[in-house]
């Protein structure tokens, strides 16, 4: 009985660690709520880890035309993502109108996007780390052979 507890202590204490690591890179937000005309409410959250590995087993022969577009800006966009993570928070965008504000800024290492106005609410929530990886993924599709 004793020999069952610590193999199930084993499994256990693997999937919490499992969990911790797919979960250390944050967390991918989505909320949508619209009012208009019935109210509907999604609400996702997942592991932004999972982006990049996705990313890794997309076919890189249907990434071959995006992947040889950013190529050229690799180097522009590895400079900006370090700074943006490295900068404090920021509003890029703000902007507000009679029934529509719209706001996109840098907040903690997340870009932050929120959408609010008459007919529906949006608030959408990334980490950058995980941004730059499927940016890299996206980059080495090209350097992948086609078939």
């Amino acid at each position: 009985m004793i020999l069952l507890g610590k193999v199930g202590l084993g499994i256990i204490g693997t999937a919490l660690a499992g969990a911790g690591i797919i979960c250390s890179e944050g967390m991918i937000s989505v909320n949508v709520e619209t009012r208009q005309p019935e109210k509907h409410h999604v609400f996702v959250v997942a592991p932004a880890m999972l982006v990049p590995i996705a990313m890794h087993f997309v076919p890189k022969d249907l990434l071959g035309e995006q992947a040889r577009e950013i190529q050229p800006w690799m180097p522009t966009i590895r400079v900006a993502l370090d700074a943006l993570s490295e900068s404090d928070d920021i509003t890029f965008v703000e902007v507000r109108e009679l029934g529509q504000d719209v706001r996109v800024a840098k907040s903690g290492g997340s870009i932050v996007v929120d959408v609010n106005d008459n007919e529906e609410t949006v608030h959408v929530s990334t980490p950058i780390r995980p941004i730059s990886s499927a940016i890299e993924e996206l980059a080495a599709a090209s350097a992948a052979p086609t078939r």
